[in-house]
């Protein structure tokens, strides 16, 4: 025999020795596959789903895997996943028996398909405490939230069933409770609707329900579309909507036509997360497309209140807050439908609130006193503010508002970490515009807020009711409201407000009627109000100036020099209790024969004002200057602060040279009578 053909002999030897060799440990393979107490490897699995999760994980059930299959099969019953150690309950999730089917042959393809995944009784606890700590957010040794780390993109599953199911979820955050029970059903290829999804329960104690219905899941292949239709319910809320997925079940990308309505967008943070403003009762449509961490809604359509509202909007995730980009606009807006925006409106019945005022209950007293404020007294949801971030416009070309010509109304609202910003906001009349800046720092725990507001050249001959043949005051009127404060409502920011409001008309008309009873001739004042041709006198200068500080309006500089009367006033607002307490006194520019000395009285509340007139306090005699020298110097600085022009306006420069000289001569005559 040959070197060559031992060699041969001996290599073949080898090679059959580890063909052997393989054989009998792919026959190992096998048998272990088949007869292996998987029970025994239970401790194990559960330690590694606790490393993974960094959750305790236990399974007090039975461990049974096939694998000896193109479809290996998993089953785990009594799987436990614990909740964090501040979570008040202690489970996060069990399973009373789960089931997962895992296709080898599309695996090898590079498609994770799941053909059956059967869950019994699972029971669902989740928990965000008020340090923003989420029970499902998983953490990394040290316990930071690994928040990148969720995944949208789920496997292919052509077979899911849940069969009694139970969820419970607390979230201090947005202060919602909801418990439910949860079940799946897949009836394969026996209809359109083969898959249904149900969800229904209690959403702060208000009914919840949600359904998903679409074809059969057997049909479902990772590179074709899958649609099914979705409805909601949650107290008034009512959403339907027909939703694709390009590729099941990625839902990184998918696109939903939707109609949404209810009594108030606000509501909308319980089930998104974002600070929607309070409104009238809604009905929106549009088309929702998500692509990667963005949503995107470019059709947006339809009626808040009485007012139509379209545009676009954008919701970006990823970032520490999402980010909420709209342009919105309305042909026709009825201004009633700001009302809510501003707090006048209290929580629905069926708002999903947490907290609804019970106007029947024990606070029935304090709800009524709020109930009978001007100014509305809606606390700003500071954790709401604080979630999220915003860029929104907002353009009403026409405006519907009762005795008010607004023409437009429009503004800018940014939103960064707590810091709100709307500039500009402008309110355009048929004639003029009050336009200015809003800034409201929500990141304290007491909001601080600075308006700056101008009024500039409002035609006052617009605001009159429909039964009067004119206006009681014509003229243009200018102003500016600069004040500042701290209050989480309204009337809490006015109570704290310091600052200045200031308004002026240059040159104008008013009722004569008007000026007559202010004290000069108070016969003729009452004929004329009689008269329906009632006549005009001018208005050479007009300022009304109030001093804010600690809530309190004090009128620093109040007078409108007429032609025949030099009309003058004092007094001041309480802004908390929002108690008038004015006064006008009118001075006679030539010699009357009957006149009344008592000051016409503004009383009550900005809410419902009386006009009267105080016979016990009798003002001393005084000639037209000396009612008007100790306002001089404040009345100059008033125009300043509106205009810097309006000081040498001709009309009120003229008058205020005019006054101050005839006050100077009447000292001088004064002083030479004490001579």
């Amino acid at each position: 025999m040959t070197r060559d053909a031992v060699t041969f002999i001996r290599s073949h030897r080898i090679l059959a020795g580890v063909a052997f060799f393989f054989g009998a440990a792919i026959l190992g393979i096998v048998l272990l596959a088949v007869f292996f107490d998987w029970n025994s490897a239970r401790p194990a699995l559960a330690r590694l789903l606790t490393a993974r999760t960094h959750r305790p994980t236990t399974i007090n059930g039975n461990l049974r895997v096939h694998l000896w299959s193109w479809n290996p099969t998993v089953e785990v019953q009594g799987l436990t996943l614990g909740n964090p150690s501040w979570a008040q309950r202690p489970t996060m999730l069990s399973v009373e028996d789960l089931k997962i089917t895992l296709s080898l042959g599309r695996l090898l393809r590079g498609q994770l398909v799941l053909p059956e995944v059967a869950v019994t009784k699972p029971v669902i606890d989740l928990e965000r405490d008020a340090r923003e700590r989420a029970s499902w957010e998983l953490s990394d040794p040290s316990g930071k939230p690994q928040r990148e780390a969720g995944s949208t993109k789920l496997p292919t599953i052509r077979r899911l069933t849940i069969q009694g199911g139970q969820v419970h979820v607390v979230d201090r955050i947005r202060k919602l409770t909801f418990d439910g029970q949860l079940s799946a059903t897949d009836q394969g290829q026996t209809g359109e609707t083969a898959f249904t999804l149900r969800c229904a329960g209690s959403l702060n104690d208000k009914p919840f329900k949600l359904d998903f219905a679409g074809g059969p899941l057997i049909d479902i292949e990772p590179t074709k579309p899958y649609d099914f239709d979705a409805t909601l319910s949650a107290s008034d809320i009512a959403l339907e909507a027909k939703v694709s997925i390009p590729k099941p079940f990625d839902l990184s990308a998918f696109e939903a036509k939707f109609r949404v309505s209810g009594n108030d967008l606000a509501d909308g943070y319980y089930l998104t997360g974002l600070a929607l403003p309070n409104t009238a009762k809604f009905r929106i449509s549009g088309t929702a497309r998500r692509t990667s961490e963005r949503y995107r809604v470019d059709d947006l359509n339809g009626r808040v209140g009485s007012s139509d509202l379209s545009g676009n909007l954008s919701v970006r995730l990823g970032a520490p807050r999402p980010v909420l980009t709209a342009h919105l606009e309305s042909k026709a807006l009825d201004i009633t439908d700001l009302a809510p925006a501003f707090g006048h409106t209290p929580a629905n019945a069926g708002s999903l609130s947490a907290t609804v005022p019970n106007k029947a209950g024990p606070n029935a007293e304090a709800v009524a006193a709020s109930d009978r404020l001007l100014l509305p007294d809606a606390d700003l949801q500071l954790n709401r503010v604080r979630a999220m971030d915003a860029d929104v416009t907002y353009r009403a070309g026409s405006i519907t508002a009762s005795k008010i010509p607004l023409k437009e109304v429009s503004f800018h609202l940014l939103l960064d970490n707590g810091l709100l910003k709307i500039d500009p906001l402008s309110f355009d009349f048929d004639q003029g515009r009050f336009a200015g800046s809003v800034v409201i720092d929500a990141s304290k725990d007491s909001p601080e807020t600075t308006i700056d507001m101008g009024i500039e050249d409002v035609d006052l001959g617009e605001f009159k009711s429909a039964k009067e043949k004119q206006p009681p005051l014509q003229g243009q009127l200018r102003g500016r409201l600069n004040v500042h404060g701290r209050g989480t409502s309204i009337h809490k920011l006015a109570s704290d407000a310091g600052g200045s409001v200031s308004l002026a008309v240059p040159d104008g008309q008013i009722n004569e009627a008007i000026a007559e009873l202010t004290g000069i001739n108070v016969i003729k004042g009452l004929g004329l109000l009689l008269n329906k041709d009632q006549p005009q006198t001018e208005v050479r200068c007009a300022v009304m100036d109030f001093q804010a500080q600690k809530g309190i309006l004090a009128g620093r500089s109040i007078f409108v020099d007429t032609t025949n009367v030099l009309i003058t006033g004092r007094g001041d607002v309480h802004l908390d209790t929002e108690k008038l307490d004015l006064s006008l006194q009118g001075d006679p520019k030539k010699l009357r024969m009957v006149r009344i000395r008592s000051p016409i009285t503004l009383k009550g509340t900005l809410a419902h004002p009386t006009v009267g007139v105080n016979p016990e306090k009798l003002l001393a005699q005084a000639g037209a200057a000396t009612a008007l020298g100790a306002l001089l110097t404040p009345v100059a600085a008033a125009l300043a602060f509106i205009d810097p022009g309006l000081a040498k306006n001709k009309d009120c420069a003229g008058v205020l040279a005019q006054q101050k000289q005839q006050q100077e001569q009447q000292q001088e005559q004064q002083k030479e009578q004490t001579t």
